[in-house]
């Protein structure tokens, strides 16, 4: 049976919207990279199978996806599950797979304390369980495989990926008229190397966007916190040192 817990988005213990997608993105090996790409309800399915095996089929859900038949699919086989386990939590389906941040945001914040509550620790190999899979919004081979969960979060064996031999049959002429070859093409390009290089930069750039923002939303979250102890706490002695820091803190230059 699963532990129920109760949720608001009042405190302050909530991770921020990268720490989230990253905890996501490390757990399943997946590659999402907005929180509102979330709303195909295939990272939900496959962290229930995380904590409760065999609680959602595998086998029907769509890992990776952008048709929202598929998202109304994923998410009714993850509410079934939260159903027969008698979790007291609906699931927004109509305003999730809209794909708006907020709903979204909100409900994953919800779910990782869901998550907390109830994950005892076992190892779990996400690609394994969804058959190597690609997980992420969007089609299958659409999306580029990376190793960024794995920078971000750590913990996680990187990603390999085999390179593709393809086998070209070309006409070319010879002395005595024309042949067909066959040219097994082993080796990537040097187009193909340098679009890979490419990547991996945008990868980097992306990881560093991502940690300067979870430190933007740390820092902004201790300085909401001063601001509202300030307002809650100022007295006649230190009033107007409370409005100065205030005045401080709410100035835009």
């Amino acid at each position: 049976m699963a532990v129920n817990v109760h949720f608001t988005g009042q405190t302050t213990e909530n991770l921020s919207r990268v720490e989230l997608l990253a905890w996501v993105n490390r757990t399943l090996l997946s590659e999402f990279k907005k929180v509102e790409e979330l709303c195909t309800g295939a990272a939900y399915c496959q962290l229930m199978d995380v904590l409760f095996p065999g609680s959602v089929p595998l086998k029907r859900i769509k890992y990776c996806t952008n048709v929202e038949h598929d998202f109304l699919s994923n998410l009714r086989l993850f509410q079934n599950a939260l159903v027969h386990l008698k979790v007291n939590r609906s699931v927004p389906i109509d305003r999730l797979v809209k794909g708006r941040f907020q709903d979204n945001f909100e409900f994953l914040q919800w779910f990782k304390k869901f998550f907390d509550a109830n994950y005892d620790g076992k190892e779990y190999d996400p690609q394994a369980a969804r058959n190597n899979a690609p997980m992420g919004y969007g089609t299958p081979g659409t999306l580029k495989p990376s190793q960024r969960a794995n920078i971000v979060g750590g913990g996680h064996r990187p990603l390999h990926v085999g390179i593709a031999q393809k086998t070209i049959r070309s006409r070319s002429g010879d002395s005595n008229g024309s042949g067909e070859k066959a040219v097994s093409e082993k080796q990537p390009s040097k187009a193909t190397e340098t679009i890979n290089a490419l990547a991996s930069e945008i990868d980097d750039l992306t990881v560093q966007m991502q940690r300067i923002e979870m430190s933007r939303d740390y820092y902004y979250q201790k300085l909401a916190q001063i601001e509202a102890w300030m307002q809650e706490h100022g007295t006649k002695e230190n009033e107007a040192f409370c409005e100065k820091v205030v005045q401080i803190l709410s100035s835009q230059e």
